[in-house]
């Protein structure tokens, strides 16, 4: 419930920046009717990746880094480690 409660003040065009745990992905997993979402945060991880995926997190609308994902480090399981190698819209960057 606290995700959807979440979610549904997040307006399409919106940066997120996320943490680690059960909110953040309970968030995460009700964004999926949300359009040109951004990536600016410190770290992300398997909640995202559905929605990086499915081009809801596009990056489009960001003034810095437009169409990059930017995080200083990605936690996550071995799909999103397959995801980011080599991925020109992923930036890891110092914070």
């Amino acid at each position: 419930k606290i995700g959807q409660l979440i979610a549904e003040l997040v307006e399409d065009g919106s940066t997120l920046q996320m943490g680690i745990g059960a909110i953040p992905n309970a968030v995460l997993s009700q964004l999926t009717n949300h359009k040109h979402l951004g990536i600016h945060t410190e770290m992300w991880s398997d909640g995202a990746l559905p929605l990086l995926e499915s081009g809801v997190i596009d990056n489009s609308m960001k003034e810095v880094h437009p169409w990059k994902s930017v995080s200083a480090f990605i936690v996550g399981s071995r799909k999103v480690y397959e995801f980011i190698h080599d991925n020109p819209s992923v930036i890891q960057s110092d914070v």
